[in-house]
């Protein structure tokens, strides 16, 4: 079993959050409202460059970069919580430091192009949080708040009712993020270790067929046989083509003779109640559609 990273710093009532922007540019309004929710219970900086726009980014290269490294760095700051997704985070990696990630010990929150982020987060040994980010947080529900509260506070979940691709059980050290993302990593020192981890997949806007392709190169690559078993989440915005091949039956066959435990269905991707996840920490899986996260 992959052994769990330590605890990050501990996040409570009061603790600094500070906001970053790494990949695509945000909505202000919804980003607004984000930071209005999360200053009722915690400190949350920026800097008012997050704003900014070029292209589809979020400002430069170097201002994103700089914003980064600066919280990272900051001893007074707790948790690193992303503004968006969209793209972008790639770019930044050749550029930032894993010991400094390793020294820092901060708790990142993210998902989508943040997978990028988290893969790094893994590579230095820190935990990270797959969960909405400001923006999101900006429209979220109740119950999708509570639920990250919790998560980021250190609270352990359980989820029942998954739906079964292969039986069995499995353990070992969480970690995943978007399908997408993953495969960018691939052929770069960027893709950190699978050895006897539960991989967590979500994509979003990807057809069948490209579901497919993905999961095969990871396949082929060596990478799925690494894993102790999978978690599937939402795969949205994928239709079928005139073929009526699903995404789901895409990733039943590519996946379901891998000989681990499998499970699908998981309520965490670009949905509106998105779940959130500790990445580094323990992770238990029944193959008959059970997971609990630590």
């Amino acid at each position: 079993m992959a052994e769990c990273f330590p605890v990050a710093r501990t996040i409570k009532e009061g603790a600094v959050l500070a906001v970053v922007a790494p990949s695509g540019a945000f909505h202000p309004q919804s980003f607004d409202q984000g930071v209005e929710w999360l200053r009722e219970r915690y400190e949350v900086r920026f800097d008012e460059g997050i704003y900014s726009q070029q292209g589809y980014f979020a400002g430069s290269d170097e201002r994103r970069l700089k914003e980064l490294q600066d919280v990272i760095r900051d001893p007074e700051v707790d948790a690193v919580l992303c503004a968006r997704g969209g793209y972008g985070a790639t770019r930044l990696l050749p550029d930032l430091s894993v010991e400094e990630v390793r020294e820092a010990n901060k708790l990142l929150v993210g998902f989508s192009d943040v997978t990028a982020l988290h893969a790094l987060w893994a590579r230095a040994g820190v935990r990270s949080m797959h969960a909405p980010m400001v923006s999101a947080l900006g429209r979220a529900n109740a119950e999708v708040r509570g639920d990250w509260r919790k998560v980021i506070e250190g609270e352990a979940r359980s989820w029942t009712g998954l739906e079964m691709v292969t039986g069995g059980m499995a353990e070992g050290r969480l970690i995943g993020g978007n399908l997408s993302v993953w495969c960018a990593l691939l052929g770069t020192p960027f893709f950190p270790s699978l050895d006897g981890c539960i991989l967590f997949l979500e994509d979003v806007g990807e057809r069948p067929y490209r579901v497919d392709r993905m999961l095969t190169t990871l396949i082929q690559a060596g990478y799925m046989e690494r894993c102790a078993g999978v978690i599937l989440g939402a795969f949205t915005e994928g239709e079928a083509g005139k073929d009526g091949v699903s995404v789901d039956d895409v990733l039943v066959e590519r996946l379901g003779g891998l000989g681990i435990p499998v499970v699908k269905g998981f309520p965490a991707g670009h949905i509106d109640d998105n779940a959130s996840l500790m990445f580094g920490g323990s992770a238990r899986l029944d193959g008959e559609g059970g997971v609990d996260v630590g």
